[in-house]
């Protein structure tokens, strides 16, 4: 005899086959989604975070500088902002460097002598370093004396006055002797570079001439003796690996305050660096 059906408690057809899980949650998931709890609660703060992280990765981005070695031009504690598109995109505009593609993107191969580049160290990827730009693929490139050389045109120094800053560890005190520069083969503005009056003999600036290989960027740091770069310790730096140009600071903390560190932020930030435009 055919089974009879027997009506459930809430008027609804029955069914001989139950829902496998997975569709059940599937189901449960979408019913969420649409529910008026989900849209006011959960919908609107997870777009604003999509897209400030969207933004962020290929916008404007912001860093803190750990370190003195572009000293005047950045201090310790200063927070450049980023233009992410200045150069197109690699890998490395996304955070953590995702495997999603080799190469650059929307690359224009536009980048000019004289401009503050972020990227990642050619040595390890998860390291971003800040450096200036001396010298582009094919050129010639050579320090003498601390003096720069681009091509057989020297960089031009004039002795603007001395100044003394605290070191990485917020220590020692170091006195410097500070240079307005007018780098060769460029356009860029006058910017100030950092020497210690007992280094211009050093290795670092006595570098013998070399061309820069295709593909990759000779940069140096505005504390000259205190900057680890292309000519030692750091190496010339890829295509890839370059993440946008630093264009003015955001914020700047002294001190060694931290970011997240805010009841230190009112007697430590400098507000005179606060939108401070980079040359």
């Amino acid at each position: 005899m055919p089974r009879e059906k027997k009506n459930s408690d809430d008027g609804s057809e029955p069914s001989d086959v139950s829902e496998p899980s997975g569709r059940s949650w599937l189901s449960k998931a979408k019913k969420f989604c649409k529910s008026e709890f989900f849209r006011e609660n959960v919908s609107v703060p997870a777009g604003i975070v999509v897209v400030f992280l969207l933004f962020r990765f290929f916008v404007y981005d912001y860093y803190i500088v750990p370190s003195s070695s572009m000293v005047p031009t950045l201090l310790i504690g200063d927070m450049p902002l980023v233009e992410k598109w200045a150069y197109g995109y690699s890998r490395h505009s996304i955070w953590f460097s995702p495997n999603l593609f080799s190469g650059r993107i929307m690359f224009r191969k536009n980048l000019k002598r004289g401009e503050i580049i972020v990227f990642k160290a050619p040595e390890d990827e998860d390291i971003n370093v800040i450096k200036r730009l001396i010298a582009l693929p094919g050129d010639k490139i050579s320090v003498l004396g601390g003096v720069i050389s681009v091509n057989g045109a020297v960089a031009q120094l004039t002795f603007k006055g001395k100044m003394v800053y605290k070191d990485t560890n917020q220590r020692a005190f170091h006195e410097l002797m500070l240079y307005e520069e007018k780098l060769p083969l460029s356009d860029a503005p006058l910017h100030t570079v950092a020497y210690n009056e007992f280094a211009t003999e050093s290795k670092a600036n006595r570098f013998e001439e070399i061309t820069v290989p295709e593909g990759y960027y000779f940069v140096m740091g505005d504390n000259r003796d205190f900057s680890k770069d292309s000519r030692c310790g750091l190496g010339m730096v890829p295509a890839e690996n370059i993440m946008g140009r630093a264009i003015c600071t955001i914020h700047s903390i002294d001190n060694g305050v931290k970011l997240w560190e805010p009841w230190l932020w009112i007697q430590n930030i400098r507000y005179d660096r606060i939108f401070k435009k980079l040359n």
